[in-house]
């Protein structure tokens, strides 16, 4: 089996670099675009990859073409190219190598070559980001909400965005009503229950942006881009009425919560933001319970 003009033209014209070599690893072809991804000697082509940073380089032997060779199947592995000093940028290429026979005898390995660093690079990413989530432990097991472990980015992040989109922005922190006298009387299971069932309902009248979050045993706090704090009690009083008509099979008496409204000033931060609409809920239990206050009512 030779080589063929046609085989090699097609080869030419791939996206991805391809190389092939002989049973003894001598290379008898490269396309343009393997010559492109690095500069190499003859000799080099085997040498200096290494699993990752930090990793020891691989011997010859587990380069996947010799472990093509050795195994007679097709091995694909991404394997870090360790460039010069004068290049910063490190470089992660996936090879796949390919033995093709003839009659049952080994005659060529073909070694596809992909540049895959910039993907690398943003799974690496990815993987970081979704790792630091789960060492956090940033959501709430019962409700499915960020917890307030949480709280302190999503408060940086959405006070950023509005003041980068210059909008509004109204924060709302409310409690369930003698929450703690309800898991005593009805029970934990009860308690979860009504967690979730408020959950919910409060989804249901969210928009794009917002962000509920559960704080404590059963205060919840909700942050509300783009909405002034007239709106914002509107939806909130909606939300309760709602919640307050429900008939949950585990309680006997209407639940019901008690909430603050406070909408951003300019120059405030988040902390103050939120501590505003903590002292407005205060007020409102002090005022009986099941209510919504805002700075404009009390």
């Amino acid at each position: 089996m030779n080589l063929s003009k046609d085989v090699l033209f097609f080869a030419d014209q791939l996206s991805n670099g391809v190389m092939i070599f002989s049973p003894e690893c001598e290379i008898l072809y490269t396309n343009p675009i393997a010559k492109n991804m690095w500069d190499h000697e003859s000799h080099s082509v085997m040498e200096g990859f290494a699993t990752g940073f930090g990793e020891k380089t691989i011997s010859q032997y587990e380069h996947p073409v010799m472990q093509a060779i050795q195994s007679n199947r097709s091995v694909s592995q991404t394997l870090l190219r360790q460039r010069g000093a004068e290049k910063s940028i490190p470089q992660w290429v996936k090879m796949t190598a390919s033995p093709i026979q003839d009659a049952g005898q080994l005659k060529y390995v073909v070694l596809s070559l992909e540049d895959v660093t910039q993907s690398k690079h943003v799974s690496d990413i990815l993987t970081s980001r979704s790792y630091m989530l789960d060492q956090l432990d940033v959501v709430d097991s019962i409700t499915g909400l960020y917890n307030s472990s949480y709280v302190p980015v999503l408060l940086e992040r959405t006070v950023s965005d509005v003041i980068e989109k210059k909008t509004s922005l109204s924060v709302c922190v409310f409690d369930i009503d003698h929450f703690t006298r309800l898991n005593e009387a009805q029970g934990r299971r009860c308690g979860d229950d009504v967690l979730r069932y408020l959950t919910a309902l409060l989804g249901q009248h969210m928009r794009e942006g917002d962000v509920m979050a559960r704080t404590g045993g059963g205060e919840f706090l909700v942050l509300l881009p783009s909405c002034e704090a007239k709106e914002a009690l509107e939806r909130m009083e909606t939300f309760g009425t709602q919640l307050r008509s429900a008939a949950l099979p585990c309680s006997v008496r209407p639940i019901t919560v008690s909430g603050g409204i406070a909408e951003m000033a300019e120059d405030e931060k988040g902390v103050q933001l939120v501590e505003r609409a903590d002292s407005l809920l205060y007020l409102a239990k002090l005022d009986g319970r099941d209510k919504f206050l805002t700075e404009d009512v009390v």
